[in-house]
């Protein structure tokens, strides 16, 4: 909005001071831009008034048409590698992927070092070819991981050291602190300075500083080119590139580049370990049906971890014996415990629930009614993966338990993700169609499933042979 103000000056010229609000081209913040014109060709004051208007409105559309061509030319200019990035990171965090925000950002700091080192930083991202991609993940193969510094626990901490206090005031995990009372535990170097802080303890009696190396795995690098590949369709979406440089690029001599693998069956229960699993779970005394509950639950449905700890019993349906698998409990040291959707669309599923999962959870129903009479008005408020406080769990909780049991009971070690894979091996071994396999698992493609578990699939070959017998004959 243009306004004017007119004045005389010391010698007696009319002069306009000419205001227009608008916003500056190049930072977008909104800025107020002044005009001053004089009564040179002496006017009256009634038609330098007249001028003023006119020159008001035309210092008006000038300053919207320059930040106009301004906005058109930052909108129609390729970003370089960091400024798509930034984009890019915003949308995932507003979309609540933290822990894949810091598996990006982690990429961001490694690929944005070698663009700098190689002077490509600077350039719009269309300039960054597959060989430059492709010699940044070589790199990789050359290189091992430093982790955090850690401190080795050299002699038993005095009985000063409260490990609840440190529990309390989140120093130290609880469980942690379990292992702390051996000799030759390690733990990060900053938590061992904060604990000898706290107790006045010499750091060096106490703990030796070791700096964990590791060479970068595959995997780990297969993880940064899934990373830049996805960055680079962003490019290709808004027709920057025509082809994605990333996905042109090879980790490892003659290896694919997919992260899907056969999954072993070291990994899994056969469905006799399974049973003998479940008979074990069945036999817990009843104070830790929590824990029998969660690990029965993750065999029985094939959740994962976190969409195992963010089941609430409004997800539950008894009646028609099924479970809804809406939400993820997730965790991350910049925000904490959080809430999202599950990682796909069809990861958001219903799983059907056995009549002997269905009758342990009517009698779980009642352990919780115990604690609290108003429950069955409050089951949307109550987690289904709870401590004995009736408390949500961390996600490494039902992991302890399960490799605990394992332990005392002498069955060979699956981890919880294991669980998951053990319900779908079993499910394709006893003939369940692989498209409703699939639908359980929450796979996006059935074809993943494939991938994954084909050799738990029985042989059908005198199957066909058969079937085509019977036509011949």
């Amino acid at each position: 909005m243009a306004s004017f103000t007119i004045t005389e000056s010391k010698k007696g010229v009319l002069q306009a001071k000419i205001q227009v609000n608008g916003k500056d081209a190049e930072t977008g913040k909104r800025k107020t831009f002044v005009k001053r014109i004089y009564n040179t060709d002496g006017l009256t004051e009634a038609k330098f008034r007249k001028q003023a208007e006119k020159l008001s409105i035309a210092f008006e559309e000038e300053i919207a048409a320059a930040y106009q061509q301004a906005t058109t030319d930052v909108r129609s200019r390729i970003l370089t590698f960091s400024e798509l990035m930034a984009e890019w990171k915003a949308h995932i965090k507003a979309n609540l992927s933290i822990n894949y925000l810091e598996r990006a950002e982690q990429v961001e700091r490694l690929f944005t070092a070698y663009l700098e080192e190689h002077h490509l930083a600077h350039l719009p991202i269309s300039e960054i070819t597959v060989r430059d991609v492709q010699l940044f993940l070589n790199s990789f193969t050359t290189k091992s991981m430093r982790g955090k510094p850690m401190a080795k626990l050299k002699q038993e901490l005095p009985k000063t050291v409260n490990f609840r206090e440190l529990a309390r005031e989140k120093i130290l995990p609880r469980c942690t602190s379990y292992n702390l009372k051996k000799r030759g535990t390690s733990i990060e170097k900053d938590t061992a300075d904060r604990v000898c802080e706290k107790y006045g303890l010499d750091f060096s009696e106490f703990f030796d500083v070791v700096q964990s190396e590791e060479p970068y795995s595959t995997e780990t690098i297969k993880g940064y080119r899934r990373i830049l590949r996805t960055l680079f369709n962003e490019a290709v979406r808004y027709e920057w590139i025509a082809k994605n440089p990333v996905c042109k690029t090879k980790i490892g001599a003659g290896s694919g580049n997919t992260t899907l693998r056969p999954i072993s069956e070291k990994e899994v229960f056969s469905r006799r370990e399974a049973q003998e699993f479940i008979a074990k779970l069945d036999a817990i005394p009843d104070e830790f049906i929590h824990r029998k509950i969660v690990l029965k639950f993750m065999l029985l449905t094939g959740v994962r971890i976190g969409e195992m700890c963010g089941l609430r019993w409004s997800d539950i349906d008894l009646e028609r014996k099924v479970v809804h698998i809406q939400r993820n409990r997730l965790y991350s040291p910049k925000v904490g415990v959080y809430e999202k959707a599950p990682k796909t669309q069809t990861s958001i599923r219903d799983i059907p629930l056995p009549d002997a999962l269905v009758a342990d959870l009517h009698y779980y129903m009642e352990w919780f009614r115990e604690a609290d009479a108003l429950f069955d008005e409050r089951v949307d408020m109550y987690y289904l993966a709870v401590g004995i406080d009736r408390e949500p769990l961390s996600q490494q909780r039902p992991g302890v338990w399960l490799s605990n049991y394992e332990r005392e009971w002498g069955l060979k070690h699956v981890t919880c993700h294991g669980l998951r894979h053990t319900y779908c091996s079993i499910l394709l071994s006893l003939g369940v169609p692989i498209q409703t396999v699939s639908k359980y698992m929450g796979h996006s493609d059935p074809t993943i499933t494939l991938k994954v578990y084909s050799h738990f699939i029985p042989d059908t070959q005198e199957t066909a042979l058969l079937a085509l017998s019977s036509i011949t004959n």
